[in-house]
């Protein structure tokens, strides 16, 4: 008798537990961590209740976490030699090494910052810099996130390593594009946009738009408006049977989607810059969760340097770290303080660019004003 196929399938274990994968020490103890404790800035020590015990050192990476295999596996020599042959890479992008004693938590945070990079990244620290890919791997990039992450870490090392004391935890998150795939709930929010509405050839758009209205009669709708994440892009048709576009300004969020399907919409590129955004958190601590406000329509994104956006933020973060109580994220304090209070604080004026506003059924503020 030939047996089921569908019950051998079912008797295989697939997938695998997770569990099958992790370090002896840890394996055993899933389930049973039960508190922590910090050792500084950069080590952890989770606590048991079987009463082992680990230390994980927490170690700032590249953007996107992207190293050669080299450094890679200078990384897992040491998580060999001196851990328990674990690391874990955080949903931010930094490394985990994990080890079983103090002693060699601590030589391993000496061994990894003989290689260039940080430890730190708890309690009240620059916990990451998140980036999207932009160029690497986007479609949609303004402005190349990945590299203003690094020279922003460059900068803001002192606020990871814990050097320099901050009210509580920071996080940063920089963005290629309006979309944001990063979200909007860090507590500096930079999102590169093109600074103005796009310009087209009036009769070379055509070529993307349907010949005729009676293809909008019957319901079509063209790519270059289906794309448009705001409704920007406006087609129409024309008293003499033809198809016209327009855009409309107050919902452009310079995206540049549309430019992306049709060759014949374009941005001026000298005005691609960033917008700064603050007071963004996920947790449900303090006020609860809540969504960063733009408080810069436009700074220029000049690479390599990017000094106009490093010289932003920093006096976003000493403003805060300044004012704030102890504990108060970003996004609490000016809750606290208000607005206008904080537009003070940092010397810039309240337009209708950057004052904030109740999205009701609108896109809501605009990324980028007059340049």
């Amino acid at each position: 008798m030939t047996a089921d196929p569908v019950a051998q399938r079912l008797q295989k274990r697939l997938p695998v537990p997770y569990t099958e994968w992790l370090p002896e020490l840890i394996r055993r103890n899933v389930g049973k961590w039960v508190d922590r404790k910090f050792h500084g800035y950069g080590i952890i020590e989770p606590i048991s209740s079987t009463g082992d015990r680990v230390f994980t050192v927490k170690v700032g990476t590249p953007p996107n976490f992207r190293m050669s295999t080299e450094t890679l596996r200078k990384f897992i020599d040491i998580a060999d030699k001196l851990g328990i042959g674990g690391i874990k890479i955080t949903r931010n992008g930094n490394l985990e090494i994990l080890t079983d004693s103090l002693d060699k938590a601590l030589k391993i945070k000496e061994e990894v910052e003989k290689m260039g990079f940080p430890v730190g990244g708890w309690g009240p620290t620059l916990w990451s810099i998140n980036s999207c890919t932009a160029f690497l791997t986007c479609t949609t990039a303004v402005v190349d996130a990945p590299s203003i992450t690094k020279v922003l870490y460059d900068h803001l090392k002192p606020y990871f390593t814990g050097e320099v004391k901050l009210p509580a935890k920071l996080r940063i998150n920089v963005s290629g594009c309006p979309s944001s795939c990063g979200g909007f709930t860090s507590d500096i929010n930079i999102v590169g946009h093109y600074g103005d509405a796009p310009t087209y050839d009036p009769e070379r758009v055509k070529l993307c738009l349907p010949k005729s209205a009676k293809a909008l009669e019957m319901g079509h709708v063209p790519e270059v408006a289906e794309v448009c994440p705001t409704g920007a892009i406006k087609v129409y048709g024309k008293p003499d049977g033809t198809v016209g576009l327009d855009v409309i300004r107050s919902k452009c969020i310079a995206c540049g989607r549309c430019r992306d399907v049709c060759d014949w919409i374009d941005f001026d590129e000298s005005k691609a810059g960033v917008a700064i955004l603050v007071g963004g958190k996920a947790s449900n601590t303090g006020r609860g969760p809540m969504p960063s406000i733009q408080v810069i329509p436009w700074v220029p994104a000049i690479p390599p340097e990017y000094r106009e956006i490093v010289a932003v933020v920093k006096i976003i973060i000493d403003v805060w770290r300044t004012n704030a109580r102890e504990g108060e994220r970003i996004g609490d304090w000016i809750a606290r303080i208000g607005m206008e209070q904080f537009y003070k604080l940092l010397d810039i004026p309240v337009t209708k660019w950057n004052k904030p506003v109740t999205l009701a059924g609108e896109f809501g503020i605009r990324q980028f004003g007059p340049i």
